[in-house]
């Protein structure tokens, strides 16, 4: 009876390295797109598919451990035009939690208020958020909680680095924008 051999090739080992550090990241930022956890599972799961096809084959970015930000950006590449697709059709995105570090760090900041505002404050943050078109949320969620610069956001987007630091302006203003007509209607519907 032969076993299996253990031994993995470096291409393995590179890319297993690869998804531990970057399925987090990852499934934070689909689910942040397109608001359903399981969705966003199979839509992160068939990425790394596609890329463990490329990694099995030995081609970039996947080929060695030393080019993660290549990875980084193959793999936010392929969720953002697979959750775009997704969300076009639905028409639909709602923000979730995106992580726990995400979560833990807005903890720290949230736990100075009272409860009730923090409550009104998450609830008007995520009604505005999925008020934006899947182009622009995902600038949010790249910029802001994936913390990427406008080089790597033009490389997922596919778009040049000075459209992205245009997109990304634009996003945050209609955030904002999309954000304070939530709070007014809030504030209109509920004196205080």
């Amino acid at each position: 009876m032969s076993h299996a051999s253990t031994h993995q090739s470096p291409e393995e080992v590179a890319f297993g390295q690869h998804l531990n550090r970057l399925q987090g990241p990852l499934f934070g930022f689909v689910q942040g797109m397109i608001g359903d956890r399981e969705h966003a599972r199979d839509i992160v799961q068939d990425v790394f598919v596609d890329a463990w096809r490329l990694a099995s084959r030995g081609a970039p970015p996947f080929a060695n451990e030393e080019d993660e930000p290549g990875a980084r950006r193959w793999l936010f590449h392929a969720a953002y035009w697979r959750a775009i697709s997704v969300t076009r059709r639905a028409r639909v995105i709602r923000w979730e939690p995106l992580d726990m570090s995400t979560e833990s760090v807005h903890e720290r900041y949230v736990e100075q208020r009272p409860f009730e505002d923090r409550v009104v404050e998450g609830e008007a943050l995520r009604q505005a958020l999925a008020a934006l078109a899947a182009e622009d949320a995902a600038c949010i969620l790249l910029s802001v909680v994936q913390v990427m610069s406008s080089s790597e956001i033009a490389q997922v987007l596919g778009i040049s680095p000075d459209a992205a630091k245009k997109r990304v302006s634009r996003a945050k203003q209609r955030l904002r924008a999309a954000y304070f007509a939530l709070e007014a209607r809030t504030t209109e519907e509920h004196p205080r």
